[in-house]
Formats: C-alpha cells, sequence, structure tokens
C-alpha cells in the first residue's frame, strides 16, 4: 500500500512520532530544563519513599518490634521477616534488628537466619508498588512489574532451595546447616585479632541526608522505641538486702512461713510517710548493653534522672547477679512509660496527631508524592530519552552482566537501600531503556550492596554472634547469585516468571495489587497461624496443614493439568501480548516500524 509523500523536515521542525510528540532533536535550554526537572521529580520521589518508610515504621512499628520477640520455629521466623519487614518497609531496618537480637543473645543465630531470609524477600515490595505507577500504559506496566517481581523470583527461589537445606541439615545435625557452618568458620577468622571500633560509615546514606530535613518536616519516628521492643522488657529479681538510709525498708508480707500473724503486718502509716523521701529498692533489673543503648537513645536528655543504678542501693551479692549487665532499680517502670507507652513519632507536624493518625496522614501524603513523583519523572524522561532511546538501549544491552551487577553493588553501598536503588530502576525497566536482562543483575548487585548495612549493625557491637548473622546476610544473597545466575538456563527461571507475570499485569491492571496482599500479607500471615496453631495443637496444626496442601495441589492440577492457565489468558492472547512487547521493543530501538493494519 502506497503512502503520501512526506514534506522534507526542516531544522526548525522537530519530528512527531505517532502519539504527537516531538522526537527531533531538543535545544540546549530545553534538555537542561528537562535535566532539572527530572532531578526535582526524582527528589520528590525520593521523599516519598523517606515518608513511606516512616509513615509505615509509626503505623507498624511497635507489632514489627514485639514480632521478632516471638519466634519459635523456622517457617514462623522466615514469615516475621517478611511482615515486619513490609511494615516498616525497610530491610536495613528488620536486619538490623535482628543482628541486635543476636549480639544481645535474645536469639540464636540459628533462629535468626530464616528472619534474614524473610526480610530480603519482604523488602521487594516497594519496587512492586512503584511499578504501579505506569499502570497507564499496558506496555509500560509489563515491562516496569516484570523488572519489579524479577527481584521477588529471585528472592523466592534462594529461599526455596537453601532454607529446606539448613532446616534438614540442622535437624540431623543438631546446630546448623551450610550456610550456618560457612558463615560460622568466617566469622571465627574474623574475630580472632577484631577490635570494636566506631564505623564511620553507619547513618551516612546520601540518600537519607537530601531527604531527612524535608522529611522531618513532616514526621520524625523515634526508631529505637522499635529496637527495644524487639528487646524485650527486662525481668524484675527480688531483692534480698537493702541499703536502709537511701531505700525503703523491704516489705513483710503475710503467710504461712510467719504464721499469719498480725505482728508481722505491714508498717503503720506515719512510718509509711517518713519514708515517702526514699527509693523502692523491693526490686531490682538487669538491662543489657544493646537495651541499654536503646535507653540512652530514647530520651538523651534527662537520662541518668529517669533511670536509678543499684549501686550503694541493694546488697552487693544481689548486684553481681546482673553480670555483665547494668543493674536498675527502676527499669521495669521506665520500659512501659517510655517504651510501650511513649508514642514512637517524636516530630514533625503530624506528632499531635498520635501514632495511628499521624501516620495514616503521613502515608497519604507520601502516596502522593510517590506516585505524583514518579508520574512527571516518566514523563519527563520520555520526553529526553525519545530521540536518543536506541542509543541508551543499545548500551544498556551491550552492558557487561557483571559489570551491570557491580554497579548495582556501588550504588546500593552509596545509598545504603536496595528498594532505593530497585525503585529508581523501575521506571526505566518500564520504559524500555533498561532491559529486563539487565535489570536482574543490577537487582543481586543491589541484594548484596544492602548487606552493608547489617555489616554495619554488626560492627557497632562487634559481637560473635552478630557478625556470623550478618556475613549470613551477605552469603545468602551470594549463594543464591551463584544458583541462579551465572548458568543461562537457570538464570531463564527468575526472567520466564517475571516475564509472565508482567504479561498477566498488562491484560489485569489489578494483578499487581493481587500479587503483593497475597505474597506479601495474606500467605506470611497464613503460614504465621498455621505455625502459632501447631504450638497450641499439634493435631490441630496438622490437619489445618493437610486443608492447605490439599487446596494448594487442587489449584495446581486445575491451573495445570486442567488449563486453568489458559482460561485466565489463552494461549493466543499470550503470543499477542509476546508479539506487541517485542514490536515496541523494536521501535524503541529503532529496528521497524509497526505494521499498518496495527491499531
Amino acid at each position: 500500500m502506497s503512502t503520501p509523500e512526506q514534506a522534507p523536515a526542516t531544522p526548525a521542525a522537530e519530528a512527531k512520532n505517532d502519539k504527537g510528540e516531538a522526537s527531533g532533536p531538543k535545544s540546549w535550554p530545553v534538555l537542561i530544563a528537562g535535566v532539572f526537572g527530572a532531578l526535582a521529580c526524582l527528589y520528590v520521589f525520593l521523599l516519598g519513599l523517606q515518608l513511606l518508610g516512616d509513615s509505615f515504621k509509626c503505623l507498624g512499628g511497635k507489632g514489627a518490634g514485639g514480632m521478632f520477640a516471638a519466634i519459635s520455629n523456622p517457617i514462623a521466623g522466615l514469615m516475621t521477616g517478611i511482615l515486619a519487614t513490609v511494615l516498616v518497609q525497610s530491610s536495613s531496618t528488620s536486619t538490623s534488628i535482628v543482628v541486635g537480637l543476636v549480639g544481645a543473645n535474645q536469639i540464636t543465630v540459628k533462629a535468626g537466619i530464616p528472619m534474614i531470609m524473610g526480610a530480603n524477600i519482604g523488602t521487594s515490595v516497594t519496587n512492586t508498588l512503584v511499578s504501579m505507577g505506569q499502570a497507564g500504559d499496558r506496555i509500560e506496566l509489563q515491562r516496569a512489574f516484570a523488572g519489579a517481581t524479577v527481584h521477588d523470583m529471585f528472592n523466592f527461589l534462594t529461599v526455596a532451595t537453601l532454607l529446606p537445606l539448613e532446616i534438614i541439615i540442622a535437624a540431623v545435625q543438631g546446630e546448623g546447616g551450610p550456610l550456618y557452618w560457612l558463615t560460622k568458620a568466617l566469622t571465627d577468622v574474623a574475630m580472632e585479632d577484631g577490635e570494636k571500633g566506631d564505623n564511620p560509615l553507619k547513618d551516612k546514606s546520601p540518600t537519607k541526608l537530601i531527604t531527612s530535613p524535608v522529611a522531618k518536616v513532616v514526621i520524625s519516628n523515634n526508631k529505637y522505641i522499635i529496637n527495644a521492643l524487639s528487646l524485650g522488657a527486662p525481668a524484675a529479681m527480688a531483692s534480698t538486702s537493702v541499703n536502709s538510709t537511701v531505700c525503703k525498708p523491704l516489705e513483710r508480707r503475710l503467710g504461712s512461713e510467719d504464721g499469719g500473724s498480725e505482728q508481722v503486718a505491714t508498717r503503720s502509716l506515719l512510718t509509711r510517710r517518713l519514708d515517702d523521701h526514699l527509693v523502692d529498692c523491693s526490686n531490682f533489673y538487669c538491662v543489657g548493653k544493646d537495651l541499654d543503648k536503646n535507653f540512652k537513645k530514647i530520651s538523651s536528655s534527662g537520662y541518668e534522672e529517669k533511670l536509678t543504678k543499684c549501686e550503694f542501693h541493694i546488697a552487693e551479692a544481689d548486684e553481681e547477679k546482673c553480670g555483665k549487665d547494668t543493674c536498675y532499680l527502676d527499669a521495669g517502670k521506665y520500659y512501659t512509660s517510655y517504651v510501650e507507652e511513649k508514642q514512637i513519632i517524636k516530630g514533625g507536624f503530624v506528632e499531635g496527631a498520635g501514632d495511628a493518625a499521624g501516620g495514616i496522614i503521613a502515608l497519604i501524603l507520601a502516596l502522593i508524592l510517590l506516585c505524583g513523583g514518579l508520574f512527571c519523572m516518566c514523563k519527563i524522561l520520555h520526553f529526553l530519552f525519545l530521540g536518543s532511546a536506541k542509543k541508551a538501549i543499545v548500551r544498556a544491552t551491550k552492558l557487561n552482566d557483571y559489570a551491570a551487577m557491580l554497579v548495582g553493588v556501588i550504588v546500593t553501598i552509596i545509598v545504603q537501600s536496595s528498594s532505593v536503588t530497585t525503585s529508581a530502576l523501575t521506571p526505566f525497566c518500564g520504559l524500555g531503556l533498561l532491559p529486563l536482562s539487565k535489570m536482574l543483575p543490577m537487582t543481586l548487585g543491589a541484594n548484596i550492596g544492602t548487606t552493608m548495612t547489617a555489616l554495619i549493625a554488626a560492627l557497632s557491637s562487634f559481637t560473635h554472634g552478630a557478625i556470623h548473622i550478618a556475613l549470613v546476610h551477605l552469603f545468602f544473597n551470594i549463594i543464591g547469585i551463584l544458583i541462579w545466575f551465572p548458568v543461562p538456563l537457570m538464570r531463564k527461571v527468575p526472567l520466564g516468571a517475571a516475564e509472565l507475570l508482567g504479561l498477566y499485569a498488562s491484560y489485569y491492571r489489578f494483578v499487581p495489587m493481587l500479587y503483593i496482599l497475597v505474597c506479601f500479607v495474606i500467605l506470611p500471615g497464613v503460614f504465621l497461624g498455621v505455625s502459632s496453631l501447631f504450638e497450641a495443637s499439634v493435631g490441630g496444626g496438622v490437619v489445618l496443614l493437610l486443608i492447605l496442601l490439599a487446596a494448594l495441589a487442587g489449584f495446581e492440577f486445575w491451573w495445570i493439568r486442567l488449563g486453568g492457565c489458559y482460561k485466565v489468558l489463552s494461549a493466543e492472547v499470550r503470543e499477542e501480548g509476546k508479539a506487541a512487547l517485542e514490536q515496541a521493543d523494536k521501535e524503541l530501538r529503532g529496528e521497524g516500524a509497526p505494521p499498518e493494519s496495527s491499531v
């Protein structure tokens, strides 16, 4: 079919694409304005991410902190790691809590390994949320959702491979699996001549440095309350002897040993009034180093006035029961007042609204900034790169996989957040500027880079357990990469799964939200419930587990054997979707125009 002859383009006129957008060369003022606009949108986007994390910490922080204290088995640990990371929207926070718990001997390294694995899964929810910002264009959503979920697929596959090995071998051997023993050997070598020291990299994330001043105007959280909740309340211990010059005399209680005699009843009202200025030393509390550190951070001003040390108050034999821990007379009261009852929000204009209302207000504002910044950034990037998309894609395609992985490692170490790295890359993936085959290695690099946060947290306490669990986080990702990336056949598994999810999302726009609810909320909650039921009743747990497995098997049979997957999306529609994506990618690369009959 012939086409009308086109008039020659003039230098003053820019070419137009099929959507009526300018695609020719742009003047320097336009380019500079576009770059500054993109940077401004990126800042708004990062600010939205910061506020999103802060609001979730406020809304779910106390629940997340308490969740870590009730771990009884590996499955519960895995699900707790997922849910806690989703609640606080930060694997850095959840892994740092786990490192702190292990370093304080509150949980074992063996119990912490599934929690670290769960945190790795939970952290990928952020970029999955970001991919929904490109739901306005079917092809862009297909690319973006595939680019976001390739992170999830790797984490799910690595957990499915390594966690059963850890559980089975630990059950046979009695202490740990391959990951446990490998990292223990490395920790033993590292700790042989180790010296404690402050880490200069701590709290030096550049993204936090530039976004925190603005974010704190809205909301500022006391993260040490979450940390203290995860460590648990100190236990009260009864004093046997007190210093009568500064302490109230120990109350004598009626009991069988006293023969029920009224002569040993409590002191007279007059005596009590005379003793009102004395300290109650009837109980004391042994506070570990990590909990004590969080106490100081929670109330940095006037801390010494809020807690009373045991020295000169109780018998030396009682104080010696605390060993290396610090002995306080009123740590229980302090924990109740300043940890359990104190709100997490400590500043910002939402402070007066309380944790629940303030968190919701900050969350709404975060979503507005996140979606607005992402939408504008995508539009500006589309405008800037439209004419040079071919060159950008060719360069990205030719980039060595391991060089791309190294880029992901370096960027994530600098920003100290894998969520920021992967969330910033997701829009580029949606626009087609970053192929899915390169998104995977950069995501894997981000997974390695984010382990630096746990290592920094471990170095702050520098105990054997803390270093051990931090190395577990690092080698979990390294071993997963060695399994699923170097061999092309293995690499196709996470890539193929992500491509399929992207295809479903392109036809059903509710798929991303459904995926998030099922993978990051419903399934972890169900498995956590089954685990709790096993603790209460083994019989009831077995019955419920069998029902769930039967339901899963039935679904798999329908989905695969009976062709349920093709009832959701037929083979013809799948081929059409793949062809449309390939054609869109070819157009971006400048390799061919769409057929005339295309709509």
